[in-house]
């Protein structure tokens, strides 16, 4: 279970959204902010609905992180039952759309204890407006409250008041109906930089921004009338002049007679490092979105290029050589396989994409492709390649290794329009979790491109790795290369950072796990004559791609036997009286998945050996024993590279 809320319908997480859970995971743990998530199955019973709590939310409730698995019933368990009428109501106000989910109970631990604990959260909705799950936070606000109350009394409790005020994590600021500050406490000091004797005697408005002195006198009205002011969020200035998010809650100060208004006490909570997560948290949820849409959509779209691919090859094949309608074809199945390039890249982005990943050495990987970069580059560039003294052994796939450089320098490029310098360096570094929104501490090797140009301002930085997002002019541009580069880099354990600013160029630096040396490669198999003649069983559920892909078999001489559904395929692997040698199955099929099915069927005929097929590799959950005689192939794919797959998956 993870600290950081995922989908709990998601088979299996990939390791780029391990990556962002970490990272975010780190900050997260210094603002003492618990999160959770609730997967909504069913609105009418919420004891139906599956539940992930962070470790900080375990520790908020009393208990030892990951303890047990949470659940709706355990949280009730906690609540007195005076307030579950109150969640109820918030929940279904909520989820009907009707308001935000912002509440505040009692927690009684399990050591007896009482804590208030307050919740805030969003409901996710599904393209149909239907809510599919709650993610939220919650934050232990008993000191708070305690102070606000001890605020509230009387001189009995002035010695207790006057301990919590000088020792509270939160600023405690006291005013003077005049607006005249009175008091200003230690926590104060370090939030907003003034010492209580620079500032006490000045107006509170010393640190209220300009256009925020409305808010300060609508609370100064509020308190006249002896009412408190509930907390709401804003900024104020610091000493400096910057700004700092803080969220502030506002009580009356009564005479002795607690009858006649003296002043104001406000309680000001530093939420900057809070407001930076919730940016954060919504950044990753915007890009994980559009990674799942651009990963249906690739699926859906690859299917369609399956069927063009497959129909076009066997026009081919039954035209003569020299035919005049080859060079259609051929234009044809050039076309497909631009549109399949799209769908790679889209895969990319959405860290959906299969992988070969091997030991490599990126220094080796730069200095093969220098003869490429520096053309690349153009003669108003110049690149200078920098590389460490150790081998900077990583693990990844080489041909989306080099697209990254490739998209790197480009863009690096494009930023130079009048010329300037490109510097691409390596080096290998010892880097701690802390550091730089690392995954896990460790060795890692880091790759930095570093233009010259005209750098990026905020909002282009906070879309960079979108998908179709681009600066460039229109058509001139898919805005996928660097979507495509976030995607590869995630989904190879690794992690990347951005620096620039407007006239100031831009620092593009990549992390990758170090790993050993690659060992000795072993001579590799050579197939050149594939056999034929045995019985291949190809299930699909595309009528259009099934089709297609048993005419080209058929032409390479197979018999082929085919199936729509896993049901049919387990009658036939039972019925044939002859044998099967391969089974051909797609990943995604209508009653399960494919790698259940080639278990099944492996049951049934132990010597069969499988080949896959996908457009979507996200849906793969193979398991470790069968995967050494699984076989994988990305669609579209032509009648050779089926050909070469048939026939290592015979030669096995």
């Amino acid at each position: 279970m993870s600290d950081f809320p995922t989908d709990p319908t998601t088979p299996r997480r990939s390791s780029g959204r391990r990556n962002s859970d970490a990272l975010l995971r780190r900050v997260v743990e210094l603002a003492h902010l618990g999160w959770w998530q609730t997967h909504i199955n069913s609105t009418a019973d919420l004891n139906q609905n599956t539940t992930i709590w962070s470790d900080e939310t375990y520790r908020i409730f009393g208990h030892e992180p990951r303890s047990f698995e949470p659940t709706t019933e355990r949280f009730f368990a906690q609540i007195p039952p005076d307030e579950h009428a109150m969640i109820g109501e918030a929940v279904a106000r909520a989820i009907g759309g009707d308001g935000d989910f912002h509440i505040e109970h009692r927690v009684v631990r399990p050591d007896g204890s009482i804590r208030k604990v307050e919740e805030r959260a969003v409901v996710e909705r599904d393209a149909s407006g239907a809510p599919v799950r709650f993610v939220g936070t919650a934050l232990d606000v008993t000191d708070r409250r305690r102070i606000e109350a001890a605020l509230k009394g009387t001189d009995t409790g002035a010695r207790l008041l006057a301990q919590i005020v000088e020792n509270s994590h939160d600023a405690i600021v006291s005013a003077a109906l005049d607006g005249v500050i009175t008091t200003w406490n230690p926590a104060a000091e370090r939030v907003f930089g003034w010492k209580a004797s620079e500032i006490i005697g000045r107006p509170a408005s010393t640190f209220t921004p300009t256009d925020r002195e409305h808010e300060m006198q609508e609370c100064f009205e509020l308190i006249m009338q002896g009412k408190p002011k509930d907390t709401y969020e804003s900024v104020r200035l610091r000493r400096d002049g910057s700004l700092v998010d803080v969220a502030i809650s506002a009580s009356p100060i009564f005479d002795a007679d607690g009858t006649t208004v003296m002043g104001v006490a406000a309680i000001l909570r530093d939420i900057t490092q809070q407001k930076r997560i919730a940016t954060q948290v919504r950044h990753a949820q915007r890009l994980e979105s559009v990674g799942r849409l651009a990963g249906g959509v690739a699926h859906d779209f690859n299917n369609l290029l399956m069927a063009i691919t497959g129909y076009a090859e066997l026009i081919r094949m039954d035209l003569p050589e020299d035919a005049p309608q080859q060079e259609d074809v051929r234009a044809l199945l050039a076309s497909a396989e631009r549109g399949a390039r799209l769908t790679r890249q889209l895969l990319a982005f959405g860290r959906r994409q299969v992988l070969n990943p091997v030991p490599l050495d990126l220094n080796a990987v730069l200095r093969d492709m220098e003869g490429v970069l520096r053309p690349l580059t153009g003669g108003d560039v110049t690149m200078r390649l920098t590389l460490s003294h150790e081998p900077a052994n990583v693990r990844a796939d080489r041909a989306q290794l080099e697209q990254v450089v490739v998209n790197l320098v480009a863009n690096a490029r494009d930023a130079m329009p009048h010329g300037g310098l490109l510097d691409i360096e390596t080096s290998v570094a010892d880097i701690g979790a802390h550091q730089l929104g690392a995954v896990e501490s460790g060795r890692y090797v880091r790759l930095v491109v570093k233009d010259t140009g005209i750098g990026m301002d905020a909002e282009t930085q906070s879309r960079l790795f979108e998908p179709f997002f681009t600066t460039k002019p229109r058509g001139t541009s898919t805005g996928m290369g660097l979507a495509t580069s976030y995607g590869i880099v995630k989904q190879s354990g690794g992690f990347l950072t951005v620096e620039s600013a407007e006239g100031e160029g831009t620092t593009m630096r990549i992390f990758l796990p170090a790993v050993d040396p690659a060992p000795r490669a072993e001579p590799e198999t050579q197939v050149d004559d594939f056999p034929t003649g045995q019985t291949i069983l190809v299930v699909e559920d595309d009528a259009a791609v099934r089709s297609s892909t048993r005419a080209i078999l058929e032409r390479l001489n197979y018999v082929v036997l085919d199936a729509e559904t896993p049901t049919d395929a387990l009658a036939l692997a039972r019925s044939h009286d002859g044998p099967i040698d391969v089974l051909l199955t797609d990943i995604m099929l209508p009653e399960m998945p494919g790698t259940r099915l080639a278990d099944l069927v492996a049951q049934l005929r132990p010597d069969i050996r499988v080949v896959r097929m996908s457009g979507f590799p996200g849906t793969m959950d193979l398991l470790p024993d069968s995967a050494a005689r699984h076989s994988f192939l990305q669609k579209p794919f032509t009648a050779d590279t089926l050909a070469r797959a048939i026939g290592a998956a015979l030669a096995k």
